[in-house]
């Protein structure tokens, strides 16, 4: 980075303009010739010495006022437009970028200065009014200084690019910057960054993916545009590419805030890769970077059951449960155990279901009804018969319920008529071995 009074010492010396012409292109335009060969005379050009010490020291308000006290003097068209163009330097240092403009313009309107210094001049009046956000102003100075210059550099068409982007005139502002990094020896960072950004504003997502690729090239290391660049293929419907950036930048450790581990769980399992889903949120709640919560562990258990893992699924949902309010996480708890015939441990899930609540009528009947089939498998016909009562309470488990008890009954009455024959067999010792 150029500091102030390095910066300040270039104008100065008429440098300025050929620092932003690292990199130009050739206009074409006829050689300007001055309308005189006027310079400095020995007296005023020692002041000017002392004055541009002053300027490059920060003495301002000294310089200004030496500056001034000149003009009062008989100077020549040369040393006049030296004068405005050095207040106009005071005016830049000091942020009133407008009035450093008119200065500017006055030693332009003057035609006293070499060529260097004139289209310095231009160019920089064309700055100064940018800066002091008179986009337009700044915009016709640089359309007039292209019809007179010799060269124009990358800069200048960046500087140009930004006018127009503030102008919201985003069309200009892209031709524009496409010219500046075209020409530019490297790639410029800033620049294609507006490239994206006046490419998103006009909904060029194509457009602003390949600048995202290039920024990437870049500047690798930067999330930002990784994460940009998986959001812009998402908005073109290329998912599998969406996921694809997002996998990579993971693989570069740039994934590891919380909000970025989630996008990433969520866009596995959107695109139908629950496992990989289940492992990052699973990783991400186990170390703490992904902040355990009630939602976070029903979002595990129910990614690992759509991906048929049901001992990951029961685990979270057991976490889950110990967060929840109602009994909804339980309920979904029994299912599991059922499928896995583990009657004992889907009674307690469905105990916590019915004693917690929150359940709909229809879940609460089924809760009952499937406590009751529980203590069946496991031989307590009481306690099922007990439970199926319950569920034939509910409208949609009554049916249900009324049978299952029918056969629970019947299936008792049976064991007791056995047990009684049995008994009976035993007692009789008439009956011959």
């Amino acid at each position: 980075m150029i500091n102030k009074r390095k910066l300040i010492l270039l104008m100065i010396a008429g440098l300025f303009s050929q620092c932003l012409l690292a990199t130009s292109i050739e206009t074409g335009n006829p050689e300007r010739k001055r309308t005189n060969s006027e310079a400095f005379t020995e007296v005023v050009y020692k002041k000017f010495v002392k004055l541009q010490e002053m300027i490059a020291d920060e003495n301002y308000v000294e310089a200004r006022a030496g500056l001034v006290s000149l003009t009062s003097k008989r100077l020549n068209s040369f040393e006049i437009a030296n004068v405005n163009q050095y207040i106009g330097w005071v005016d830049s240092a000091e942020g009133d970028y407008v009035a450093a403009a008119k200065r500017f313009q006055k030693a332009i309107d003057s035609d006293s200065l070499p060529n260097q210094a004139h289209f310095g001049m231009m160019l920089q009046m064309a700055q100064m009014y940018i800066a002091g956000e008179k986009y337009k102003k700044g915009v016709d100075i640089l359309t007039a200084y292209y019809k007179v210059t010799d060269k124009i550099s990358d800069s200048t068409f960046a500087m140009e690019a930004h006018a127009y982007s503030q102008l919201k005139q985003y069309r200009k502002a892209i031709t524009k910057l496409i010219k500046a990094i075209g020409i530019a020896e490297k790639p410029k960072e800033q620049w294609n960054y507006l490239l994206y950004s006046l490419h998103m504003e006009l909904s060029q997502f194509q457009k602003a993916s390949v600048v995202l690729e290039t920024l990437i090239k870049i500047n690798p290391n930067k999330k930002d545009y990784w994460k940009r660049l998986s959001s812009v293929y998402f908005n073109l419907k290329k998912d599998a590419k969406a996921l694809a950036v997002l996998v990579v930048a993971d693989e570069n450790g740039l994934i590891v805030e919380e909000k970025d581990r989630m996008h990433l769980f969520k866009m596995y399992a959107f695109l139908g890769v629950p496992y990989k889903a289940g492992r990052v949120l699973e990783q991400g709640l186990k170390s703490g970077v992904i902040k355990p919560s009630f939602k976070r562990w029903d979002d595990l258990g129910k990614i690992w059951y759509t991906a048929a893992e049901m001992e990951n699924a029961l685990y979270a949902y057991n976490e889950a449960s110990k967060l929840s309010t109602d009994g909804k996480i339980d309920f979904q708890r029994a299912y599991i155990y059922f499928d896995r015939e583990e009657w004992n441990k889907a009674k307690q899930a469905l105990s916590a279901a019915i004693e917690k609540g929150g359940l709909k009528e229809s879940k609460i009947g089924n809760a009952w009804l499937l406590l009751g089939m529980a203590e069946s498998e496991m031989g307590n016909t009481r306690g099922a018969i007990r439970a199926l009562k319950s569920a034939s309470k509910y409208k949609k488990t009554r049916n249900s319920a009324v049978q299952w008890i029918d056969h629970l009954e019947k299936q008792a009455k049976k064991a007791r008529e056995q047990a009684a024959r049995d008994k009976l067999l035993a007692d009789d010792d008439t009956i011959i071995e």
